[in-house]
């Protein structure tokens, strides 16, 4: 997906092309997280709410002046309509074909489409929960050819049993055509966000979902706000917690509990266990190497804040076709965790998820530039750093799976969005050198004054 944006928040304009692993690095404040969530939002909302949109009168019944715009495209598509017969095994079918040599089709594609984005739109900005519009337009900058090829001499033919095709039938079928050609534009079918302080959210779990419904029992509303992808994380959370979640199959990827034992083992250093209470509700612990269990509260934070990601992955029945948004990987973790963390991102794109990550880690930034450096190394160099490292090849990646952003604050007035060079050499990565410089400068001068 190459997703254009504008005005997202202080973002006036970006484009950004999401891959196998797309990295968002900035500063904070610098809207890092808005962009993420809009992705997030607009693959879900293509996923699982385009289905919803199944004609054009689905969005125009309650706007007046778009069922007039409907109005004028059946009176322009009056006179398109032609018909073949074909005989298929002896099965008599008729061809229809829509002729718009005498029609301005592209002006019906061009409306069809602002339908279509505005229907995105709509769920975008509601899933922030405000009432403020944070996000003006999008659009999809390779979608525009295979829409092209939906035409062919300007005409379109469909293949049906016998039956009439009526003016507003006809326009249904352009209509599902160029609808087609945006859900192409889908990253993955399932969508899943991991938002940052998940340390939080996983140790108030409990309380979090009490206070929600002692609010409801007692009839008061709450007035925590939360947006859209936080809500989506608690909830799948919560059905794993009580056994509901519904992606767990008997049939699992191979490579799914290589990932989350990659954390376990490298990282956390122990493993997360799942206990189940009286009532059918789980309970995790930290099972130490020396096999002592603890409570949450008594680990690290560094496995408590991977605890979701662990165990999203223990119940996943498939990492393939997944869009996992990662807030914050480095959160918690030493540099060398950082570092692992990195070759984790890479494997679980190897894997066939599509993951995207915000980040302000230096660390996450240069392993996964050398990961991509990896690539061109001689296979005999590369098999040797592999085995001097422990790795296996999925920690390797190619620079064109891999898209990196940097997002700027221009003096506190806008959000500007530059993509950094990836190619043999990794990431061109510039943007904490200015920091470095500032702090080895204040280095020296503070040398200078106590010697």
């Amino acid at each position: 997906m190459r997703l254009k944006v504008e005005q997202l928040a202080k973002i006036e304009q970006a484009t950004i092309d999401v891959k196998n692993l797309t990295v968002f690095v900035g500063k904070n404040s610098t809207n890092k997280s808005y962009m993420a969530h809009t992705v997030y939002m607009v693959n879900k909302t293509i996923s699982t709410h385009y289905d919803k949109a199944d004609n054009v009168l689905t969005l125009l019944s309650r706007d007046y002046k778009k069922t007039t715009m409907y109005l004028e495209h059946l009176d322009l598509l009056k006179t398109v309509k032609k018909e073949i017969k074909l005989s298929v095994d002896e099965d008599e079918f008729r061809a229809v074909i829509l002729d718009f040599s005498s029609v301005d089709i592209s002006r019906i594609i061009y409306d069809i489409e602002q339908f279509l984005i505005q229907y995105i739109l709509e769920f975008i900005n509601q899933s922030y929960n405000t009432n403020q519009k944070i996000i003006k337009n999008i659009s999809f900058e390779n979608y525009k050819r295979p829409i092209s090829n939906l035409f062919e001499n300007n005409q379109l033919k469909f293949g049906s049993p016998i039956e009439d095709m009526d003016n507003r039938f006809a326009l249904n079928r352009v209509f599902n055509k160029v609808k087609k050609s945006f859900i192409r534009e889908q990253i993955a079918q399932k969508t899943f966000y991991f938002p940052s302080s998940r340390t939080g959210f996983v140790l108030a779990f409990d309380e979090i979902v009490s206070g929600v419904l002692r609010g409801q029992f007692s009839g008061k509303p709450t007035t925590t706000k939360m947006t859209e992808p936080m809500i989506d994380f608690i909830s799948n959370f919560s059905d794993i917690k009580s056994g509901n979640f519904n992606d767990e199959t008997d049939d699992r990827d191979s490579c799914i509990q290589k990932l989350f034992e990659f954390i376990e083992k490298r990282i956390i250093k122990g493993k997360i266990v799942e206990e189940q209470t009286p009532q059918n509700y789980t309970q995790f612990y930290l099972e130490t190497s020396n096999k002592q269990k603890l409570d949450l509260h008594l680990s690290s934070s560094a496995s408590v804040e991977l605890l979701p990601l662990i165990i999203f992955l223990k119940h996943f029945s498939t990492i393939e076709d997944r869009l996992l948004v990662i807030e914050e990987p480095e959160a918690h973790l030493h540099p060398k965790a950082q570092i692992e963390m990195a070759r984790l991102l890479v494997m679980l794109s190897n894997a066939g998820a599509k993951v995207l990550i915000t980040t302000h880690s230096d660390y996450i930034l240069n392993e996964i530039s050398n990961c991509i450096k990896l690539s061109n190394a001689s296979q005999e160099k590369k098999q040797a750093y592999l085995e001097r490292y422990e790795l296996d090849v999925d920690t390797v990646i190619s620079a064109s799976d891999v898209s990196a952003y940097l997002f700027r604050d221009i003096e506190g007035e806008k959000i500007e969005v530059d993509e950094l060079t990836i190619d043999e050499y990794g990431i061109a990565n510039d943007n904490f050198d200015d920091i470095l410089d500032e702090l080895l400068e204040r280095t020296d001068e503070i040398n200078e004054m106590v010697l």
